[in-house]
């Protein structure tokens, strides 16, 4: 059995050498501004595994339920993960918006963090900002903001801050992989198995409210702000960076995700463009790029650089910059689709 377990690992070794090379050379040439950092990856791999595991025994406790007697025994032992060795060899996770999800979330966490430390040292308190909204949409907002963070402090992702187009696939997803678990591994009736887990997947989706998510939480709340500038910095100062992106969102009238996009820009530039197009004032807007810059360890030359350009850059021109992230969703994906087949001709 030694002997064969040595030949078996050769063989694997073999089997990989290819995917590992292609992956070296990838890695090796990819652009550091576009390269995810190793506190990046770990992060997102972290709220990855979290959020398939919330996912796996979730279904398996509706499947137990609806299943009674009937369900097989292996159901009910966590330890045995079923749903993400499948997900890993389907290769179903390498989604571009479960990606983006995560990146935003790691990102997000690393601003807020970073801004709470600064706050920390410096001698002006910390605000505490009063939001002028009804007291059910500040309290949706609060919970989703405490939902970001994990139980030592790390990023954090629920199935609750999942958007509903993306959850759908992430259940649905999973019903196949657990249903492949049990056709192979057990003999419980078919028309049952399959029954049971369209039950549970369609209740489950039913009571998800994707107005729960933090993203929407924060655009609803910044709606009913009404983009108040003078909330901009105080909100900034505080580390609620998701409502401060929101705010801004609603003033450009793009999404939020766009909003984030450019508000998170590690360069700075981007978030200098949107907060010209918005009209923020050089009193508010200075301060914010400062400490932007420090928190992404910008040289004290880069920043200089970038705060005459967002002192020389005409309003219109930045309203211009940020327009063609007004256009609906779908039709910036298909603009982007279109966009990448051509650069890899």
């Amino acid at each position: 059995m030694g002997p064969d377990r040595l030949l078996a690992d050769t063989a694997q070794v073999a089997r990989h050498a290819d995917a590992r090379l292609t992956a070296a050379l990838n890695d090796l040439f990819l652009p550091d501004f576009v390269r995810p950092t190793d506190s990046q990856r770990a992060a997102m791999a972290n709220m990855l595994d979290d959020l398939v595991t919330e996912i796996d025994r979730d279904l398996r406790a509706g499947l137990i339920a609806r299943l009674g007697e009937a369900a097989p025994p292996v159901l009910s032992v966590a330890r045995i993960p079923i749903v993400r060795p499948i997900f890993d060899r389907a290769g179903v996770l390498r989604d571009r918006e479960l990606v983006a999800l995560l990146l935003a979330r790691a990102e997000e966490h690393r601003i807020a963090q970073a801004i709470r430390r600064v706050a920390q040292i410096s001698p002006e308190p910390t605000p505490v900002v009063q939001l002028s909204v009804a007291p059910e949409l500040e309290t949706m907002l609060q919970q989703a903001e405490n939902r970001r963070t994990g139980s030592h402090g790390e990023p954090h992702i629920t199935i609750r801050d999942v958007p509903a187009d993306l959850l759908h696939r992430l259940f649905w997803w999973a019903a196949a992989a657990l249903r492949d678990y049990l056709e192979r591994s057990t003999s419980l009736d078919p028309g049952a198995r399959d029954e049971a887990l369209a039950g549970v997947v369609a209740t489950r989706l039913a009571s998800h409210d994707e107005g729960q998510t933090l993203e929407a939480a924060a655009m609803r709340v910044a709606i009913a702000l009404n983009g108040d500038e003078s909330l901009l910095f105080e909100l900034f100062r505080a580390g609620r960076f998701s409502l401060f992106v929101a705010l801004l969102a609603v003033r450009a009238r793009i999404d939020f995700a766009p909003a984030f996009m450019l508000a998170a820009d590690p360069g700075i530039g981007a978030l200098a463009v949107l907060l010209r197009a918005v009209e923020a004032s050089t009193q508010v807007s200075a301060p914010i790029l400062l400490q932007m810059a420090a928190i992404n360890r910008l040289s004290e030359a880069k920043l200089e650089e970038r705060v005459n350009d967002f002192l020389d850059l005409d309003t219109a021109a930045a309203q211009d910059a940020i327009r063609p992230w007004r256009l609906d969703k779908a039709f910036r994906h298909a603009i982007a689709d279109i966009g990448r087949e051509r650069r890899q001709k």
